[in-house]
């Protein structure tokens, strides 16, 4: 589905370009450089999506040293977990995410640079976790991850903050 929205945009952005050159002035110059930022989003968010699909990585590591995120293009990496002060199940625009909340709420951002900064500190008025990944791209079901967060944090002499939800 995913690839599908991209192809589409994709598309779209090369019937902007086709109308552009019909029009003169600056709709003509407006139209082409829409067309042509949305074919290079959209075929970099493609060739991403296919990468992903190619390289089959778990959204989700959970181990000994903390989480590790790669659950998209701008995924948090090892967050480790004296670096964690709060886990919980946060909901946006109608998807469920764990939401991972630092102790420093720079932590993420400032371990990045370029694109992915950019689009971190975006992410970060969105919602209040510094790192947030759906629930559902998770290959695993939703009580052994809670399980296993919670085993590992309280491990790492943390007491678990982590709590299932019965809604979600």
């Amino acid at each position: 589905m995913l690839a599908f929205m991209c192809l589409l945009f994709i598309m779209l952005g090369i019937v902007f370009i086709v109308f552009s050159s019909g029009e003169t002035g600056s709709v003509g110059f407006w139209l082409k450089v829409i067309g042509v930022l949305v074919i290079a989003i959209f075929a970099l968010c493609l060739i991403y999506y296919v990468k992903v699909l190619m390289e089959k990585k778990p959204a989700l590591i959970v181990s000994e040293e903390g989480i590790f995120d790669q659950s998209s293009y701008i995924g948090a990496g090892l967050v480790r977990w004296e670096e964690i002060e709060a886990i919980d199940f946060v909901q946006f625009s109608g998807q469920v995410f764990l939401g991972i909340t630092t102790y420093d709420p720079e932590l993420i951002i400032n371990r990045t640079s370029g694109v992915k900064k950019w689009l971190n500190k975006a992410n970060r008025g969105l919602v209040s976790a510094q790192v947030n990944i759906p629930v559902k791209i998770l290959a695993c079901p939703l009580d052994d991850l809670v399980d296993e967060i919670n085993e590992r944090w309280e491990e790492a002499s943390h007491d678990p903050h982590i709590e299932r939800n019965e809604e979600m």
